[in-house]
């Protein structure tokens, strides 16, 4: 057995088929964040020493659980000692070469008969290997509810709406500091406002459009979140502006947009209005279809990352932090 003493508590799988997010998730959330340190064992598993309230915090996290032995062989996991109570054994082999097959062989080395049950178990045994056997004892995840709040399943629907997955992962690369004031100026019907707002920051949205904003005044109060304000107005033209810690927008494109001027004077509007609204070293994590849009921010901002996304054929988002100058 290793000993890892205090370094390592969690092992976190994150969702697989998108490894660039999955990274920045982690890195954004547990370390930038939270100031932990992490260890990347594969495109989707990481381990850290850090609090729950970290690991909850991601938008990718498919599940985890807090180390209790690392193990060079399969053999050696005999000599691991369990908590009392009903139990069962998952295997999530990240390495290939295991499988399910293995769970009752570990079974038999940890003395498991007679403690075994799927339905009426005190905890859940998850071992994952990658290069070393990662015995853990599956936390539950907190917000398991994240898919009632995509799209249709709001009180105020629109078809454009981003995944609240995306959505989260959007606000958690800003990784903004507890009680944070962020502001969506295009909100749409709230969306990510949601999301932001779930996680505990104050947040103000605007839109041109007033059924966009009634939407999205009516889809945060369903979803409990108090600590917000919308607006029905046209960003660019505002008589009075507001300070912000930090801006979360998926810029309008495409036939829905509703940008009432041509494009080049828009994201220049755009630029300057966000730089009069957040202070130096603030942080703008903001949504475009095409990267050459950031050619207007850069006298005002460094691009400080862009990530991918291909939604369909006809778009593909990017994922922008952008920190200002």
């Amino acid at each position: 057995m290793i000993n890892l003493g205090q370094k390592y508590a969690y092992i976190i799988e994150q969702h697989g088929g998108i490894p660039e997010f999955s990274s920045e998730d982690v890195e954004s959330v547990v370390s930038k964040k939270n100031k932990f340190s992490f260890k990347k064992l594969s495109d989707r598993l990481y381990s850290s020493e850090c609090t729950e309230e970290a690991v909850h915090d991601l938008a990718f996290m498919k599940r985890y659980g807090e180390i209790i032995g690392v193990f060079d062989n399969l053999e050696d996991i005999k000599d691991l000692s369990l908590p009392d109570g009903k139990f069962y054994i998952r295997v999530i082999d990240h390495g290939g070469c295991h499988g399910t097959e293995h769970e009752s062989i570990i079974g038999n080395q940890l003395n498991a008969r007679g403690r075994v049950s799927f339905n009426h178990n005190d905890f859940v045994v998850l071992i994952f290997h990658i290069d070393l056997w990662y015995v853990t004892l599956e936390h539950v995840k907190k917000d398991v509810k994240r898919n009632e709040r995509r799209a249709p399943m709001r009180p105020y629907f629109t078809p454009i709406s981003m995944d609240p997955q995306f959505a989260a992962f959007l606000v958690n690369m800003g990784y903004f500091s507890k009680g944070s004031r962020l502001l969506d100026p295009f909100c749409g019907s709230g969306g990510i406002l949601i999301e932001a707002g779930l996680k505990g920051f104050h947040v103000s949205g605007i839109d041109i459009l007033p059924q966009m904003a009634m939407g999205a005044t009516v889809n945060l109060k369903f979803y409990g979140i108090k600590n917000f304000s919308i607006q029905k107005e046209d960003f660019l033209k505002m008589e009075k502006y507001e300070k912000y810690d930090g801006i979360i927008t998926d810029f309008p494109y495409g036939r829905n947009s509703h940008i009432s001027t041509s494009h080049e004077i828009f994201y220049t509007q755009c630029a300057e209005v966000m730089n009069q609204v957040l202070n130096p070293g603030s942080r703008a994590c903001i949504v475009t279809d095409n990267p050459d849009n950031l050619e207007f921010f850069r006298s005002y901002f460094t691009v400080d990352k862009i990530l991918r996304q291909r939604v369909h054929a006809s778009l593909t988002r990017n994922f922008v932090r952008l920190i200002k100058n």
